[in-house]
């Protein structure tokens, strides 16, 4: 029996993320969210946009393999040999104060849903939490203006990513992130989400003096909500190749390469938003061929 090709991805928001999502209201741009959670996340197709067309720079021939011919006139259009589900928060970064009398601490922020849906993706245990925020530091804080009591995190609970850290995000990042995190239940959380996003208010400057505003005045064009920079996030991926697809070895590589650098997901590219670091659990070749020569060495 042929075992589906599943693997898991991450993105590290370097910048702030903007996803264009329904229901803007008035002059605030809001981002995509799941209707069942109200989250922010990064839309499939938006993600395997952006990974085509890096690919593409790179050579169209495997662009239009792996993602499949765009719509022709004809109205014929390729079979994509891969696939690219939802990006999904995992962790958001927050500024907290401590009420202990201690410095500012930057940490991240969970609750239970996301964390299990990530431990369902990796095959990894279940999380079993408490109803009340949970971290690596208990004690009181101050996050987005809410004072939250955090008891000590499990025994046993690590939530780890699958896979290896990046080697650029190994060091400070990595340890900033193992040491200071913060669970919360779903419903806190959901809260967060609505009122403490990234947000970016874009001035109008007045250049005459008609109507009620004085020449120099600003005024409020619009205001960006984005997910934040420093956001870990996570989503399925994995390829379905042809039945005649023998090797897609070269293709692969361009791939990995791509999904293991820097891109750009979402909009207002223009302004620098959306650069994330990518990294996979797993990058081995998919194709017969290469698995077969991956048994005969061992």
């Amino acid at each position: 029996m042929i075992q589906p090709d599943f693997r898991v991805g991450y993105l590290y928001s370097l910048a702030p993320i903007h996803c264009g999502g329904e229901g803007d209201l008035g002059n605030i741009l809001e981002i995509a969210r799941e209707s069942h959670t109200n989250f922010p996340y990064i839309p499939g197709s938006s993600l395997r946009g952006s990974l085509r067309n890096e690919v593409t720079l790179q050579d169209p021939t495997i662009a239009d393999t792996l993602f499949g011919r765009e719509l022709q006139k004809d109205g014929q259009m390729g079979v994509h040999q891969v696939w690219f589900g939802d990006a999904r928060l995992l962790w958001v970064p927050m500024r907290t104060m401590s009420l202990k009398g201690s410095d500012s601490v930057f940490c991240w922020v969970s609750c239970h849903s996301l964390l299990r849906d990530h431990a369902l993706l990796c095959r990894q245990p279940l999380p079993v939490l408490p109803k009340a925020p949970v971290g690596t530091k208990p004690g009181v804080y101050v996050v987005a203006d809410a004072e939250v009591h955090v008891e000590k995190l499990p025994e046993g609970q690590t939530f780890s990513l699958a896979g290896e850290w990046p080697a650029v995000l190994q060091g400070d990042t990595q340890a900033t992130w193992k040491n200071n995190r913060i669970i919360l239940p779903d419903s806190d959380f959901q809260i967060l989400m609505e009122h403490s996003l990234w947000t970016q208010i874009r001035n109008k400057i007045q250049e005459d003096s008609e109507g009620a505003n004085q020449v120099g005045s600003a005024e409020v064009f619009w205001t960006d909500v984005c997910i934040p920079r420093d956001t870990i996030l996570y989503f399925a991926w994995g390829y379905s190749p042809l039945p005649n697809q023998e090797n897609l070895t070269q293709e692969h590589e361009i791939l990995i390469n791509v999904l293991q650098g820097l891109f750009q997901v979402g909009g207002q590219a223009n302004v620098g938003r959306g650069w994330v670091q990518g990294w996979v659990s797993n990058a081995s070749d998919p194709t017969p061929q290469a698995k077969s020569e991956n048994t005969v060495r061992s």
